[in-house]
């Protein structure tokens, strides 16, 4: 067992190959502490120690660890990140790492982000279903947070002592690396798939109480959505009081300065490729729209970003498009408890970012950010308040 935390950073001295495998000779610091027989993670796969000699140590690597890994392309001078096996004494600085490689992937793209970089890895659905946003991932043998995760990629954040310390500094774009998931998620697959429907929905329910089932946005007559509006002149709150959700939605709305009331009719809410987060906010006006929503995408708007992951639909009055660049959870307050919300991330053509709720009922903005804007949902509260005193009496169904 490891931990995922790179403590040298060896190079091949000398390699042999043959049909019945590989043998690999690694010059590293750490040899005065090992012993033939002991484990050791050569860029995240568990070996063996079957030799040591001054400052270098071998191992074997069967046909079967050569195919599902990437020592069988290590050369003469090829850096490695090298851990010793854990101690149940060790202090856990990363997570669980068997040093049982799942897949290899592949390096996708780097990119510079502030002082660090942004490697998106690509990999096949069958392991990325492993995988969580924020969660662990083992890449090389290093231990990695997920910072965004797609239908075949994840991304990660590589900060400069481990850009240092590991083999990252000297992989490119097509480089095939080591991945491990995290043991822990698939353990609960396992036992879920034993458990039964009776056992999961219980299991369900003991981990949702007091906090209601993630990615769940339940509106209902008279909920209360806040939302924080920045822009470069400070952050003021904007409060929506839903009126009616369903079969079209009516709702007002009040911020420090201003308040209205908006209809949006079931056919836009259904059908329409036309959105606003802004036209339909006039002061002291009830606004009627039967051909754009606001607050969340149409039905059809977003069934379409699902299937194919591209739309293009008039925002604020002009066309733009989206592409939909992977998914994140979102932390909401709902009814004064955080619960994580399911959330679909989409970049827009005009710098925009987008984060909608996704659920296809209720595609909520959760977050939205321009270069010079930034509105993000806040909360939601779902028993009665009071009204914001402006509906004096509901509008009919249209």
């Amino acid at each position: 067992m490891f931990t995922g935390i790179v403590t040298d950073l060896g190079r091949v001295d000398s390699t042999e190959t043959s049909a019945e495998g590989s043998r690999l000779r690694i010059r590293s610091a750490l040899v005065p502490k090992m012993e033939i027989g002991h484990s050791v993670a050569v860029n995240g796969a568990c070996l063996t120690v079957v030799a040591t000699g001054g400052q270098t140590f071998d191992v074997e690597a069967t046909p079967e660890t050569l195919r599902l890994t990437n020592l069988g392309d290590l050369a003469v001078g090829s850096p490695v990140n090298l851990e010793l096996s854990a101690r149940l004494s060790d202090f856990l600085g990363g997570h669980l790492v068997q040093g049982h490689v799942d897949e290899l992937g592949r390096v996708a793209s780097i990119r510079e982000e502030g002082n660090s970089w942004i490697y998106r890895f690509s990999a096949s659905p069958d392991f990325l279903r492993y995988c969580v946003y924020k969660g662990s991932v083992t890449v090389d043998g290093v231990s990695l947070t997920i910072s965004g995760l797609g239908e075949r990629w994840f991304e990660v954040a590589i900060i400069p002592h481990t850009h240092e310390v590991t083999t990252f500094s000297a992989l490119a774009p097509g480089d095939a690396v080591n991945l491990e998931a995290d043991l822990i998620s698939k353990y609960v697959e396992s036992h879920v798939r034993r458990l039964g429907t009776l056992a999961v929905l219980f299991l369900l329910l003991c981990l949702s109480w007091g906090r209601g089932l993630a990615g769940e946005l339940s509106l209902q007559p008279n909920s209360i959505l806040v939302y924080a509006n920045s822009n470069a002149a400070g952050t003021q709150s904007f409060v929506i009081r839903v009126a009616r959700p369903s079969p079209d939605l009516v709702f007002e709305w009040e911020n420090v300065n201003d308040q209205g009331t908006v209809h949006v009719y079931r056919q836009a809410l259904e059908e329409s490729l036309e959105f606003t987060l802004l036209q339909l906010f006039e002061v002291g006006v009830d606004q009627d729209s039967p051909d754009r929503t606001t607050l969340q995408l149409s039905r059809a708007a977003f069934e379409v970003l699902e299937r194919t992951k591209r739309i293009k639909l008039r925002l604020n009055g002009t066309f733009v498009k989206m592409k939909v660049v992977g998914e994140e959870s979102f932390s909401l307050a709902v009814d004064r408890e955080t619960v994580e919300v399911k959330g679909l991330r989409v970049e827009d053509d005009r710098r925009g970012s987008w984060l909608f709720a996704r659920d296809p009922e209720r595609p909520l903005v959760l977050h939205h950010k321009t270069p010079y804007f930034e509105h993000r949902l806040k909360s939601l509260s779902t028993p009665d308040r009071p009204s914001l005193r402006w509906i004096r009496r509901l509008p009919p169904i249209k």
